[in-house]
C-alpha cells in the first residue's frame, strides 16, 4: 500500500492523516493526526508509570473532549476503552487499538512498530 492508498479519517470537515510511531522513552505506541497543511492533534499521551500492552495506549484529553476519540471508536481504530487513569492533573482513557485497522491509515508506521516490538522480544530472550 503506497502513500496514495492510505486511508484518511474524515473528522469535522477535515481529512486527517494518522501517523503511528513510538515514544522514545519507553517504545509505547504514539499516534498523531495531521491535516494536509499542519499537525491537528496528538491522539495519545505517554503515561510511563502504567503497565500497558503493545496495542494499548492513553488518549490525550483534547482528543476526547473534541470528539475525535468517538470517531476513532466508530471507525474501529479504538476497539475497546478499558476505563480511565488519573495521572498528574489529568484523567485519560486507557484503550486498546486495533492494529490491523490502524494499518490502513499508516501501514509504514505499523510495520516499524511491529519490527521494534519483535526486536524487543528477541533482546529479552
Amino acid at each position: 500500500m503506497d502513500e496514495k492508498q492510505r486511508k484518511t479519517l474524515k473528522f469535522k470537515g477535515e481529512n486527517l492523516t494518522l501517523q503511528v510511531s513510538q515514544y522514545r522513552s519507553n517504545g509505547r505506541i504514539a499516534i498523531l493526526a495531521y491535516t494536509e497543511e499542519e499537525p491537528y492533534s496528538d491522539i495519545t499521551i505517554n503515561l510511563p508509570e502504567f503497565c500497558l500492552d503493545a496495542n494499548e495506549g492513553a488518549i490525550d484529553s483534547l482528543t476526547k473532549s473534541c470528539g475525535l476519540e468517538k470517531a476513532l471508536i466508530k471507525k474501529g481504530i479504538i476497539k475497546e476503552v478499558y476505563g480511565n487513569a488519573k495521572y498528574n492533573m489529568g484523567t485519560y482513557d486507557i484503550v486498546a487499538f486495533d492494529l490491523e485497522e490502524l494499518r490502513k491509515y499508516d501501514p509504514e508506521g505499523i510495520k516499524k512498530l511491529e519490527e521494534s516490538l519483535e526486536q524487543d522480544e528477541e533482546e529479552m530472550e
